[in-house]
């Protein structure tokens, strides 16, 4: 897999190019940028442009942004892919989560690839605890020293600056892009406080703890707590059990409770969440396309 990664302010592109495993060439692919149209609409055009010659589509942000109008790149909650009661909506500009699932499902059987753009540097507009009547947690499990903020005298919360110069480099990690709030992805959080380029520990807490459709893999119920590792992902391991995201998974909220060093996991909730996108495909019926084959059908551009 070749990987090239620009770095463009806090945009960062990541165009992932696979090769067909067996294949003795590969040609390239002939992709189309298809924005600013439903789900329902593309699914509806899935056969034309597989007979154009299409391979490939690149897609909008399925996630829930600000509001039923948002194109997505205003991202609210990145396990929101349109079935939801969020921000005034269920679905989002483009339609269902089951029209999300039934696209995916008519691409893959007209062997066309999809991706989508991924928004993993930052969320919205809004500040958690901004005011006394701002939730801390308005983003759903995430919580004030999650991003870049600067403290008040009263204890309340406000962005700091747009980056000012996209030569410093310092800028380009720690401060906002476009009003955008920013994530803090490094611990301690590298900009949080009174004062520009205060640090601050990161927060480790159960993110999701009623909602354990969020998690994909589970403890070894068989064995005492701390033998379970959520990260160790080896061939055949007994460490944690893969049942996937979704209703009915086999987790529920008292095993949430039960394993919190497990769930709390080690490297944040932006993994989960990149993966819950890649397995929006496997949610419902395609049986002929398995989750080891289905994870080569889906890439992400990283914003």
């Amino acid at each position: 897999m070749n990987k090239l990664i620009k770095f463009n302010g806090l945009r960062i592109l990541a165009l992932a190019l696979f090769t067909t495993v067996g294949a003795s060439t590969a040609g390239a692919e002939a992709m189309l940028q298809l924005f600013n149209t439903s789900w329902r609409d593309m699914a509806d055009k899935i056969p034309e442009l597989a007979e154009a010659g299409y391979s490939s589509l690149w897609l909008p942000p399925p996630t829930k942004g600000s509001g039923g109008l948002s194109v997505g790149y205003d991202l609210w909650d990145p396990f929101d892919i349109g079935g939801r009661n969020q921000r005034s909506t269920v679905a989002t500009r483009y339609g269902t989560e089951a029209e999300l699932l039934n696209l995916v499902e008519v691409a893959h059987r007209f062997g066309i690839r999809v991706y989508f753009d991924n928004i993993m540097n930052h969320r919205a507009f809004d500040v958690p605890g901004y005011n006394e009547s701002t939730p801390v947690d308005v983003y759903p499990g995430m919580v004030p020293e999650d991003f870049h903020l600067r403290v008040t005298a009263d204890g309340f919360y406000r962005k700091w600056d747009n980056v000012r110069s996209w030569n410093d480099g310092w800028q380009v990690q720690y401060l906002n892009f476009s009003d955008l709030i920013d994530i803090a992805h490094e611990n301690p959080n590298g900009n949080f406080g009174y004062t520009e380029g205060s640090s601050y520990p990161k927060p480790r807490f159960i993110r999701h703890p009623s909602n354990p459709e969020f998690y994909d893999r589970m403890p070894n119920t068989n064995m005492p707590p701390a033998y379970s590792d959520p990260w160790d992902w080896a061939g055949n391991t007994d460490k944690n059990v893969y049942v996937g995201f979704g209703t009915n998974n086999g987790i529920t909220t008292a095993m949430l409770a039960a394993y919190p060093d497990f769930f709390l996991g080690r490297r944040g909730r932006l993994s989960p969440a990149r993966r819950a996108l890649v397995d929006v495909q496997n949610e419902g019926r395609r049986p002929a396309v398995g989750r080891g084959q289905a994870r080569a059908g889906l890439f992400f551009r990283l914003i």
